[in-house]
């Protein structure tokens, strides 16, 4: 079988994949810009770049294994349609988030933008008081890999931690989880809500700004998930009013965040440019699920991560 890496691919790992008995091409970015690839492959590993192929040119294509763990890019009915198998690299980022959760919150919680701006500007400014984590409660809007591992980094600072899911099924590292009948009484007396829901047609806009509006009142918000699941403009206004105190956003509704976005000139805003899944390792990390699939293609055992196009996550 033929496999196609779209992206940065180290000559080791081609070498690696061959020796398990297929034929392996890297398609760099400058290869797609230039349509200089092939479209014979039976399986394409990769993310992002596939936005900019047109995977009806694969007629041959069986699989397509995901460096990353959303798959909302995607054309999933079209996959659905050909049959073709799609798995994601869900777990391979949970660690980092998981860090990253504990980080926003606590740059956020102990003013760091403030603590930076004054080591600049060689300013001793002491202050008697600051946020804390601890004695808090913290809402997880999501209970999957990502936000266990952040809830998981989280007990450790004796707070209070809750989860939603579809149907309140408890789930480990979480204090209790409720399902969508009783998340209001959460999001009115949570004081930080953290949002992990994968990218549907469900969640699309899950945070609107009906929710926001039920947050309790200076609420500490983190979205490292994706930016269709929140109302950007509910958001904008609920940090303006002073319902979110503060927000650590990750991801937006359209990436790169425009420069003409209020967002950018928030002192109540912390943003990052969608990073909050790299790491020392980030690398082994992008190929970790396609690697063990390209092994269990290869030995004819069951793959991992195999996305339901109906569920689409």
């Amino acid at each position: 079988m033929k496999v196609g890496f779209f992206g940065n691919v180290k000559k080791e790992m081609l070498e690696e994949v061959e020796a398990l008995g297929y034929t392996a091409k890297q398609v760099s970015k400058k290869d797609i810009k230039e349509k200089n690839y092939d479209r014979d492959f039976d399986i394409i590993c990769g993310s992002l770049l596939f936005n900019l192929v047109n995977l009806e040119e694969f007629e041959k294509l069986k699989y397509i294994f995901l460096f990353s763990q959303g798959v909302d890019y995607m054309p999933l009915d079209y996959l659905k349609e050909k049959g073709i198998t799609l798995t994601n690299n869900k777990g391979a980022y949970a660690e980092p988030i998981g860090e990253f959760i504990v980080y926003s919150l606590l740059a956020m919680e102990k003013m760091a933008k403030t603590n930076i701006k004054n080591q600049e500007n060689k300013k001793w400014a002491p202050r008697a008081t600051t946020g804390n984590l601890y004695n808090k409660k913290a809402l997880f809007l999501g209970t999957g890999d990502i936000a266990q591992e952040g809830a998981k980094r989280l007990s450790g600072f004796n707070m209070e931690i809750v989860g939603y899911n579809t149907n309140g099924r408890e789930v480990e590292h979480f204090n209790r989880c409720v399902d969508l009948e009783h998340l209001d009484q959460e999001l009115k007396t949570s004081e930080i809500v953290v949002m992990v829901l994968p990218s549907t047609e469900k969640t699309k806009e899950f945070l609107d700004d009906e929710r926001f509006s039920k947050l309790k009142d200076g609420v500490t918000f983190v979205n490292i998930a994706r930016g269709d699941v929140v109302d950007e403009k509910a958001l904008i206004k609920h940090l303006q009013n002073g319902k979110i105190k503060y927000a650590a956003l990750d991801v937006f509704e359209k990436e790169p965040l425009s420069e003409d976005s209020p967002l950018w000139d928030m002192e109540n805003v912390y943003i990052t440019p969608h990073i909050s899944g790299t790491a020392e390792d980030t690398e082994e990390r992008f190929f970790r699920n396609a690697w063990a699939n390209l092994h269990a293609l290869a030995k004819n055992k069951e793959l991992v991560n195999i996305v339901d196009l109906e569920k689409k996550y």
